[in-house]
């Protein structure tokens, strides 16, 4: 059975899409729940102009992905933390950190989702961290976690 689809539906196709499909999924689930149409003169016109219209929004998406992605690549970021004797961090650096760091010294809002870290930074040191922009686009960036200054005055050295 051939059909077009109204919506995205995973590991078969995207809006406007022709489609090939048994005649019991077709049926039975797709036509029900409004996911696909038959193909009309009527609907093959309708979604193919609705498919070139989400075509060029996800062109112009995918063309300020690798702007910012220009942009934060090589980034380095600072965060100041306390830390234990083993440079365990009192207060861990998190994806909303990141985040509002990056807005801060680019400008660019990005959702915490976009960055990749498993779990939050929880010792000093330097850390690489991807951040997805769009589907395959992606920057990567540098994290370094230093020692926050104790505000105890220290003797100074003499050299």
């Amino acid at each position: 059975m051939e059909l077009i689809l109204t919506e995205e539906v995973e590991d078969l196709g995207e809006v406007g899409e022709k489609v090939e499909v048994s005649d019991g999924y077709g049926r039975n689930y797709l036509l029900p729940k409004g996911l696909a149409v038959e193909p009309t003169v009527g609907n093959k016109r309708r979604y193919e102009k609705i498919r070139k219209e989400i075509s060029q929004k996800k062109e112009e998406r995918r063309e300020r992905a690798e702007e910012r992605a220009d942009e934060l690549n090589g980034l380095e970021l600072v965060f100041y933390r306390k830390a234990q004797e083993e440079h365990h961090l009192y207060g861990s650096v998190r994806k909303k950190d990141i985040v509002g760091s990056i807005k801060e010294e680019t400008g660019i809002d990005l959702p915490p989702e976009a960055v990749r870290l498993d779990s939050p930074i929880e010792e000093l040191g330097q850390f690489g961290v991807e951040i997805r922009l769009y589907e395959d686009i992606h920057a990567n960036i540098k994290v370094n976690v230093e020692e926050e200054e104790s505000t105890e005055e220290e003797p100074e050295e003499e050299s």
